[in-house]
């Protein structure tokens, strides 16, 4: 901490003293905060209204160092303009802006004036003038804001010295930076020569006269690309200008704006005189304001009339017109129909669509659309006839231009497409009744004969409004002026889609039939018994190996292609049958002309007239070559696999009766061994004839031990043999109990991976043989493979249920060394359930075995 020295304090007269009571009044009833520092940074003496500004009394800052109220971020700054000042060589004054602490901690921005004094002896003081600046500076930001935000720059010129002094805004607007000067030339070189003669033209005359300006100068031309608006006020003292204050403000988006108003205009009016409807413009209550020109044509007025007309003289005010206008002024909208009254008292129907909204002046103003539909009237009168007259027809019927849009249609096009009259007018029946399976070539066939005029009759696929298929028989017949000239259509149409369904159903059974005799490789006939003629099915002749193109032959099956030994059998049946003696159902063998030999099932029946004579024979010929064949070939495999399965069973019983034999030896050792040397250990606790006070319950609580461990030995050698409970097995709860018995009696890891398993879907049977097999595995694993990790895995993919029991033990040569029993089990419990097993393994890389069972 600094100390602050009073020999140096004492060489400088105190301001504040009662030696100096003139000069003291004037430096306390300053404006201006004066305080005085000695050349070490100690306040040596301040005036009243510094001691107002930081908040501080005179005794609180006297010998107080002035880093102490200066905030801690600028104090570097400080005192490098501190020393900069007192070690100058000559001393001077610096004017400098800065920021100072208040004793509440809050800071704001002055104005430093800082003078060195200088003592007779050379010891300098500094005395520092400070204004509070932060209200300008606020004022001065604000100010530089407004103009920043309205895009305005404001500029000064000093008549007599013809200076120009510009504010921030100013500078941004011309686009330069704030450390160079303004110059009429960088004026001029923004706003172009003829803004900038009108701009100095301004000037001048304020200059001269004391004109205010406010004028707009077209820049768009310059690089600048603006509008600019300038305005000037003059500074007069005794009639002459002596300053001149002004802005510069850019318009170019108010530009724009009127410019794209003029263009719309231009376009409303281009758009209002070049349509086809009248346009009427005005106000809500019926004064006409503008007309264009479909208007004056269809009431016939002039524009100048237009403008003195009112609604009622346009319009005839019947009750639905008056509740149109006011459904229009609740909604702001409103279509429908009126009756119109041109100049010479004319009557007319019109449709017409009418809207208010308000202008740019927030004025109410009304546009009306008007369209003659006398034709159209007279059109529908027309229909209306018409309608009368095929009203009853069960056709459909329908009218369309020369455009090919539907004009009107029948109650009968209705029922069968679903369309009414009002979703149907004015619409092309390509664009709503064709759909994906509509035949392309007869929708471009019927077009061309509508551009031609020609009759044409065709069947097409069209589409009901539910999407319902339809199949129409259309006539169609075009109209002609008395001129000659096509102006419509008209078209009668029959609805043939049941017809034409049966059709399908025909065609597509006799496919069927064909599929189905290709695939059975059966083939039919038919004979007439007066004609002797026969008709064959396409399979009848690959049957006999005959060519489609031979003709067709005689007498049902022809008889030159049997077979010699069979001829005679064939012969009788047929004859039988023909003589009423029932049908007949055969086997024999044919021989085709390559000489190759076929085994038939042949079945014929008898068909009698009406007079129950025989008339014709019709039977199928059912080609059993390969059945035949087949059957021979499963017969000789079955024999094959009866000797086999024999075999296999003899194997299983000798593996089965080796495995019993093996475990009634694993039991008895194990109760030899294990349990009776408990249970006799238990027995010479209890019978020991050294067994007094103490000593006696101790033995007695180790025999209960023993007979306690001989008990859990044969349980889990009960549980090794009895088969869990078929009708409420848990395989996973089975399975993590013999992992647990088997981590209890050795130290090995067993991991179990189940996640995604439903027992449910188990069969119990299937679960049994998955604990079989996985207690056969740990057998394995534990008596023979050394190993120190064992990983079991049971999890579902694609249908498929996957056990995998990996141990990484000592493994074996799987290829060379022969399966022992254990594996034999496995395998023969997987076949059961038609599981397949496979083992991988390798000497020193542990053991897999996979099992994979269908679900």
């Amino acid at each position: 901490m600094r100390v602050h020295s009073k020999s140096k304090r004492d060489k400088f007269p105190s301001v504040g003293s009662a030696a100096n009571p003139v000069f003291n009044s004037v430096f306390n009833t300053l404006d201006v905060g004066i305080l005085i520092v000695d050349s070490e940074g100690f306040f040596v003496d301040m005036n009243d209204c510094y001691c107002r500004m930081v908040g501080y009394e005179r005794r609180e800052l006297t010998g107080k160092y002035f880093l102490e109220i200066v905030p801690e971020i600028q104090r570097d700054f400080a005192l490098y303009t501190f020393n900069s000042a007192m070690s100058s060589p000559v001393p001077r004054q610096t004017l400098t802006e800065f920021p100072i602490q208040r004793k509440d901690g809050h800071i704001f921005g002055v104005n430093c004036k800082l003078s060195i004094l200088t003592e007779p002896d050379g010891t300098r003081f500094m005395m520092v003038g400070i204004t509070d600046v932060t209200e300008t500076n606020n004022i001065k930001h604000l100010l530089e804001e407004t103009e920043l935000a309205t895009g305005i720059g404001g500029w000064q010129l000093d008549v007599q010295t013809n200076r120009l002094s510009c504010t921030e805004g100013m500078y941004k607007l011309l686009g330069l930076q704030n450390y160079n000067t303004i110059s009429w030339e960088d004026i001029l070189s923004f706003v172009g020569n003829e803004a900038y003669v009108q701009f100095k033209q301004a000037v001048d005359m304020a200059v001269e006269k004391g004109t205010a300006f406010n004028i707009e100068l077209d820049c768009s031309k310059c690089p600048s690309g603006k509008w600019m608006r300038a305005i000037g006020r003059p500074k007069q003292l005794f009639n002459k200008t002596i300053q001149l204050f002004g802005t510069f403000q850019d318009i170019t988006q108010d530009k724009q704006l009127e410019h794209m108003l003029y263009l719309d205009q231009l376009k409303y009016r281009a758009v209002a005189n070049s349509s086809l409807y009248a346009f009427i413009l005005g106000k809500p209550e019926g004064t006409i304001q503008e007309a264009n020109k479909a208007a004056c044509q269809m009431f016939g007025y002039t524009e100048e009339e237009f403008r003195n007309l009112k609604r009622k003289d346009l319009v005839e005010e019947t009750e639905e017109f008056l509740a149109l206008l006011e459904e229009r002024s609740k909604n702001g909208f409103v279509q429908g129909e009126q009756i119109s009254i041109r100049k010479n008292g004319e009557h007319f129907p019109c449709e017409f669509s009418s809207v208010c909204f308000k202008d740019l002046n927030g004025e109410e103003k009304m546009i009306n659309i008007l369209r003659d539909i006398s034709v159209k009237k007279l059109a529908e009168e027309e229909l209306k006839k018409l309608s009368s007259i095929a009203r009853e027809t069960l056709c459909p019927l329908i009218i369309c231009d020369v455009n090919s849009k539907i004009q009107w249609i029948n109650a009968a096009f209705t029922r069968v497409t679903e369309y009414t009259l009002k979703e149907a007018v004015g619409r092309r029946p390509e664009d709503f009744l064709y759909g994906e399976e509509t035949d392309r070539k007869a929708i471009k066939n019927l077009l061309e004969n509508k551009k031609t005029g020609r009759t044409f009759d065709t069947e097409i696929l069209i589409y009901a409004k539910s999407g319902r298929k339809v199949w129409i028989a259309i006539q169609l017949q075009p109209q002609f002026n008395k001129q000659g000239k096509l102006t419509g259509y008209f078209a009668i149409g029959i609805d043939i889609t049941e017809r034409r369904h049966s059709e399908e159903i025909i065609l597509h059974n006799q496919k069927l039939l064909q599929q189905a005799e290709r695939i059975a490789c059966l083939g039919s006939w038919e004979t007439n018994l007066k004609t002797g003629v026969s008709s064959w099915s396409d399979e009848m002749y690959r049957i006999f190996g005959w060519n489609t193109d031979n003709a067709v032959p005689f007498q049902g099956p022809q008889l030159s292609t049997l077979h010699p030994d069979d001829m005679d059998y064939v012969v009788n049946s047929i004859k039988d049958t023909i003589e009423g003696k029932g049908d007949f159902d055969i086997e024999h063998r044919v021989v085709r002309p390559d000489g190759s030999t076929r085994i038939i099932h042949s079945q014929g029946q008898l068909i009698k007239n009406n007079l129950g004579e025989p008339e014709k024979l019709i039977g199928v010929v059912h080609d059993i070559t390969n059945v035949k064949q087949a059957e021979e070939q499963l017969h000789n495999h079955k024999l094959k696999l009866a000797e086999e399965r024999v075999e296999h069973q003899r194997l299983v019983a000798r593996a089965t009766i080796n495995t019993q034999e093996k475990e009634r030896s694993d039991i008895g050792k194990e109760l030899h061994d294990n349990v009776n040397q408990i249970l006799a250990s238990a027995k010479l606790f209890l019978s020991s004839p050294f067994l007094e006070g103490d000593e006696r319950e101790k033995f007695t609580n180790k025999a209960a031990e023993h007979i306690h461990m001989a008990i859990e030995e044969i349980r889990k050698l009960s549980k090794s043999l009895v088969s869990p409970s078929a009708a409420d097995l848990g395989i996973i709860e089975t399975i993590n109990d013999m992992i647990a018995d088997i981590r209890w009696a050795q130290k090995i890891e067993i991991n179990f991976n189940y996640a995604g398993i439903d027992e449910s879907r188990l069969d119990n049977g299937l679960k049994l043989t998955i604990y079989r097999i996985v207690q056969e595995q740990m057998n394995n694993i534990l008596k023979h493979a050394e190993a120190s990790l064992i990983t079991i895995t049971l999890k579902e993919n694609k249908k498929k249920l996957i056990l995998t029991i990996f141990d990484n033990g000592k493994g074996f040569d799987a290829q060379t060394r022969r399966r022992g029993i254990g594996l034999n089990n496995i395998i023969n419990r997987a076949d059961v359930f038609n599981g397949n097993v496979d083992i991988q393994s390798a000497p020193g890389q542990g053991c897999m075995v996979r099992v994979v069972f269908d679900m």
